[in-house]
């Protein structure tokens, strides 16, 4: 179960973006407030566009695309939340000085690895994105 407080950013996340495009959408507000934020890749796969904004593709390929930023912030989340609990964990006196200097500096490679590691995903997902989504524009 996603804690409230998520839930509620997605929630009035989804009325803000609904409101701004000019079509405050009361089923999608209740759809993620029911069901939580895992809903919200399929809201931002049939939200309505706003001008300029297009979709290139079908229904699956927008939702492929919406599930992958959101498996990325959700392992973002997961990552800072990993590295606030190392880096407040060492304050426990039981545990000798150097142990806690080894989760410090750990945590803090962790952070540098991982956005070395995400920057690598997204770079080469957008390299995906575009071969595929310049391949349907031409067919």
């Amino acid at each position: 179960m996603w804690p409230r407080w998520i839930r509620a950013m997605a929630t009035i996340w989804v009325a803000w973006d609904s409101k701004q495009r000019k079509s405050l959408d009361w089923f999608w507000v209740l759809v993620v407030l029911l069901l939580g934020p895992l809903m919200l890749p399929l809201y931002l796969t049939v939200r309505p566009l706003i001008k300029g904004e297009r979709r290139v593709g079908g229904f699956l390929w927008n939702l492929f695309i919406s599930l992958e930023n959101f498996a990325t912030w959700v392992v973002g989340l997961a990552a800072a939340a990993v590295f606030v609990e190392n880096i407040t964990t060492p304050h426990d006196p039981n545990l000798p000085e150097v142990r806690r200097a080894e989760i410090k500096a750990g945590s803090l490679a962790g952070v540098f690895i991982f956005i070395f590691l995400v920057g690598l995903e997204k770079l080469g997902f957008d390299y995906f994105r575009q071969h595929v989504e310049k391949s349907l524009s031409n067919s």
